[in-house]
């Protein structure tokens, strides 16, 4: 098992209004063949608030290159990746010298040396950490570097592992792109980072992971992920995701508890990544439960919006500072990513 030892998040200091983002949205797309006045209460369904963005509105007017866009991404993401990794570590009460692994998740930027590499000087980690990035995995990254994080804990249990998910995903944003599913992305996503101190060393008010399973259906690489354009990453973002979840993730769910021989009756907790409110709503009807069971995720969402891979990690921060729990209850952590692709984790609070 794997205990969260601490965590930490960090967001860009402006923070941007949905109905602005809707506004926007109307100005930019008027010209388009979409029918906006139609898609236009997609902003109001997103059930978002507010959401922290890197840049203020008249940035993301503007046409860039890939190469201005990039280089945006890498000064933007090691700054919150920095700030979210100190404060974990501090919270952690360990020093950077301490950290024996780090594992950097992040789909939104191309960097070589990769992000990980770059994080050992500014956080001052020691030239002998082992470093795992994770590149392209999208909204699942989180749920994913988790569960890795879980298997380098059985082979090295005394090991501090630092797990680092940063995602500048406003800066891919092309406003040549009059495509639906461009509309659709900027009514959801935003900016941040967030990071944890993971162990197996025990720990208490806190959560411990058990199991973790992986999903990729065949036949899906279309659903969602990113096209190279000159102008940057063109979102893949298909309006059959909710219907895709309603189809296979019973059954995947179903699978991962029988083979553990977990009794869903004794599941309290569901800390999902929160895609969209319509992605919520099918978990929702696929597993037969009520909103309320997701309370964290959508209060998650309706303050940040959708950061893709840190998201989850904010849900679990806000479980964790709530402490609505008593020891020894059990909860599943998701989270979807491109591919088709699932993430599964069992966990106990402590």
């Amino acid at each position: 098992m794997a205990y969260i030892h601490s965590i930490a998040t960090a967001n860009p200091e402006n923070i941007i209004q949905q109905e602005t983002v809707r506004a926007f949205s109307k100005e930019l797309f008027q010209d388009s063949s979409l029918n906006i006045e139609r898609l236009a209460p997609i902003f109001q369904n997103a059930q978002i608030e507010s959401r922290p963005v890197i840049e203020t509105v008249d940035w993301y007017r503007k046409t860039r290159t890939f190469r201005e866009k990039n280089e945006h991404f890498i000064k933007s993401a090691l700054k919150l990746a920095a700030e979210a990794a100190k404060k974990a570590i501090e919270n952690a009460k360990i020093s950077p010298e301490k950290i024996d692994i780090i594992i950097v998740v992040s789909s939104s930027g191309f960097a070589t040396p990769t992000l990980d590499a770059r994080l050992i000087d500014i956080l001052g980690l020691s030239t002998d950490v082992i470093r795992l990035p994770l590149v392209g995995l999208g909204c699942a990254g989180g749920a994913y570097s988790l569960a890795r994080a879980l298997e380098f804990s059985h082979v090295y249990p005394d090991k501090n592992i630092l797990i680092v998910a940063v995602e500048t995903c406003t800066l891919t944003f092309r406003p040549a792109d009059k495509r639906k599913a461009n509309f659709i992305a900027l009514s959801l996503f935003s900016d941040g980072a967030s990071a944890c101190i993971i162990s197996g060393k025990p720990a208490f008010n806190t959560i411990k992971l058990l199991k973790s399973a992986s999903r990729k259906w065949r036949n899906t690489l279309d659903v969602m992920g990113w096209e190279v354009e000159e102008d940057g990453l063109q979102v893949v973002f298909d309006r059959s995701i909710p219907t895709l979840v309603l189809k296979y993730f019973r059954g995947f769910y179903d699978t991962f508890t029988d083979q553990n021989q977990i009794d869903k009756d004794l599941i309290q907790h569901y800390l999902f990544h929160p895609g969209g409110m319509k992605v919520v709503s099918a978990f929702c009807e696929s597993l037969g439960l009520e909103q309320a069971k997701f309370v964290y995720s959508i209060e998650i969402l309706r303050k940040f919006g959708n950061m893709s891979s840190p998201t989850i990690l904010f849900v679990i921060n806000d479980f964790l500072e709530k402490q609505k729990f008593e020891e020894s209850e059990r909860g599943i952590l998701a989270a979807l990513g491109p591919g088709f692709t699932c993430e599964l984790l069992l966990f106990e609070t402590t």
